[in-house]
């Protein structure tokens, strides 16, 4: 069963703002910004559950986000939701963009502080050191094509 947002959310310029509560015993104003900052993300409460703005902003205009595909922020800010700042991919390539534009992700510990960008990879408990590489896509890269007995992992 979906939500339909609109019922009590109304979106103006990137932002939610509330038009009447999601849940009876729910201690909102009306017409109140909703949702606050975490981890980078805006996030609203709607019935008990905490969602994404991002994510109720693509579907207030767009409709159930398909199974498989992730909203990506273009400009890489979190807290920038316009829905024209939003695009659909897929994990793949949400990854890959994050790779070119920032080189950060969890599956890499690329460290650039006095020394290049490291790769390594946990296989079967056992942590195997892929080498230093001169940027942070190219460890994110090393680490993707582990490849061990025949097959990668």
């Amino acid at each position: 069963m979906s939500i339909d947002y609109k019922d009590f959310l109304e979106y103006r310029d990137g932002n939610l703002y509330w038009k009447a509560k999601p849940a009876p015993t729910a201690r909102i104003k009306i017409g109140a910004k909703a949702g606050c900052l975490s981890k980078g993300y805006v996030k609203i409460q709607v019935n008990y559950k905490s969602l994404k703005a991002h994510r109720v902003i693509w579907e207030m205009f767009n409709g159930k986000i398909p199974d498989g595909l992730t909203i990506d922020h273009i400009n890489n800010n979190r807290e920038d939701n316009r829905i024209e700042n939003l695009q659909l991919l897929t994990n793949r390539q949400n990854i890959q963009r994050k790779c070119n534009s920032k080189g950060y992700t969890k599956r890499v510990r690329a460290y650039k502080l006095t020394r290049p960008y490291e790769a390594t990879k946990k296989h079967d408990n056992i942590n195997h050191y892929l080498g230093s590489f001169g940027t942070a896509c190219g460890a994110y890269m090393a680490n993707r094509m582990f490849f061990i007995g025949g097959q990668y992992v």
